[in-house]
């Protein structure tokens, strides 16, 4: 199929392409993103051609083993791999989205690409390895590698064997976002165990991950969630309250890691901890929200602060689902209460009671469920207590929930499981274009984003 796409029309190229992509069941915006992929690739083809003459496909994924005494110390990188008629060999990473210059989070995989290039056979006229960044969204391209099988073999041995050995020998997993795609997350001692937290009585179609902002993407736009998760190249064009959110919450996160309270006078020094680049209106305005932090922050005068901004990953067997969730702050209060306490800005008036708050904010239900299914963190107490933080420019307020209320659980539980029993079950994420089509980020890829919301915008996905 790679030579029969080559084309340098690109009508011609499409309806070859298109006949492919009609024996998969994809969604649209797959179609969309795997045309132009395709497209930017076979141009970085041509221009790699330019430089190192023809190019023969070798293999996909080459494998190969180092040390043949241990058959089962195999190396594969996940990359096709050509040589050139003149002994150069080029394995290609590919990106989503656009190609970056090495960076210390590829250069290890760069090396070890090269060393598994140089040690693939034939190597009788193998004299250059290059290894190359393609970014499949926008057709760029990046030299990560360029030298020879000697220096590539020199470099795995120094700088990324060391590193290699550790995670061959190492035996304690690690949570992260590739949880939801791994076939053993149900017996798992990593993931906390939180069987019934969404409460579906039946798997879905595939195991997957869930957060609590996941469900609130899903129910403005199911393609938005479903393309976001594919990781498909997005473009930042969030609303306003997003990123003023963003802001303070990664200064609360910090601030909160000293274990001290935090005090309105830390504000004099607030320029050393903001993000380089932020507008001096976007500053101003953060700046606000954290005053009306500093009186109502719970550190300090015998609370211990267990962590900020800690992901917690969980696994609930009956859904076949991982529960991701990311309290805003741990800590353990002076009458050794757990708490969780989740913060939120808001330019709309302040909710006025506990169960205005509940309905209001998605993340109140969500960690009393988390609370109510066992989750306390390193610490082993029985009592626990969920705390909503929620500032105003000018005031802000705290609402709190006793974990020993059964029927306030049970509310709880019935909120995530009514808004997960849709998405739980949903294999088509049909779009609901709209209003939230102005600020989603995936909107380049769907063919049914509003277009006169699009074309008021002018933003665009390269």
């Amino acid at each position: 199929m790679h030579e029969e796409l080559k084309s340098s029309d690109w009508d011609a190229l499409n309806r070859l392409l298109q006949i492919e992509l009609a024996q998969y069941q994809l969604h649209a915006g797959d179609r969309l993103y795997i045309a132009r992929a395709v497209e930017n690739y076979l141009n970085c083809h041509d221009i790699s051609e330019s430089e190192l003459g023809t190019l023969r496909l070798r293999v996909c994924d080459p494998t190969v083993l180092p040390d043949v005494n241990v058959p089962t110390n195999q190396l594969t990188v996940w990359a096709p791999m050509y040589d050139s008629e003149y002994g150069v060999r080029e394995v290609r990473k590919l990106r989503f989205g656009k190609a970056r210059p090495v960076a210390k989070d590829v250069e290890n995989w760069a090396i070890t690409a090269a060393h598994v290039a140089g040690l693939f056979r034939p190597r009788g006229h193998l004299e250059r390895i290059r290894v190359v960044e393609i970014g499949l969204s926008d057709g760029s391209m990046e030299i990560l590698f360029n030298e020879s099988p000697s220096r590539a073999e020199s470099l795995y041995s120094t700088k990324v064997f060391p590193v290699v050995s550790k995670v061959v020998t190492s035996s304690r997993p690690t949570p992260g976002n590739s949880c939801g795609q791994c076939k053993i997350a149900g017996c798992c001692a990593s993931l906390e165990k939180l069987d019934g937290f969404l409460g579906q009585h039946r798997k879905g179609h595939e195991t997957r991950s869930v957060s609590a902002r996941d469900l609130e993407v899903y129910e403005k736009c199911p393609a938005q969630w479903y393309l976001s998760t594919n990781n498909l190249p997005s473009e930042s064009s969030a609303a306003h309250s997003s990123e003023r959110g963003k802001i303070v919450h990664e200064w609360l996160a910090r601030a909160h890691m000293s274990s001290q309270k935090c005090d309105p006078s830390d504000l004099d020094a607030i320029d050393k901890n903001f993000p380089p680049g932020l507008s001096e209106e976007d500053y101003l305005e953060a700046r606000d929200y954290i005053a009306q932090h500093a009186d109502a922050c719970p550190i300090g005068e015998g609370a211990r602060v267990i962590g900020s901004e800690i992901s917690v990953y969980g696994f609930d067997s009956q859904a076949d689902v991982v529960v991701v969730s990311k309290p805003d702050l741990l800590y353990v209060d002076t009458d050794d209460t757990f708490v969780i306490r989740e913060t939120k800005t808001t330019k709309l008036s302040l909710p006025e009671d506990a169960q205005e708050a509940f309905d209001r904010f998605f993340a109140v239900p969500w960690l009393l469920n988390l609370i109510g299914s066992g989750y306390r963190g390193p610490y082993k107490g029985e009592k626990a207590r969920l705390e909503l933080e929620v500032l105003a420019s000018r005031d802000s307020r705290v609402f709190s929930w006793d974990l020993s209320d059964a029927r306030l659980l049970r509310m709880a539980r019935a909120e995530v499981r009514v808004r997960a029993k849709k998405w739980h079950r949903d294999t088509t994420w049909n779009s609901t274009p709209g209003e939230n089509c102005r600020w989603c980020p995936v909107r380049g890829w769907c063919p049914d984003a509003a277009a006169d919301v699009a074309d008021d915008d002018h933003l665009r996905i390269p």
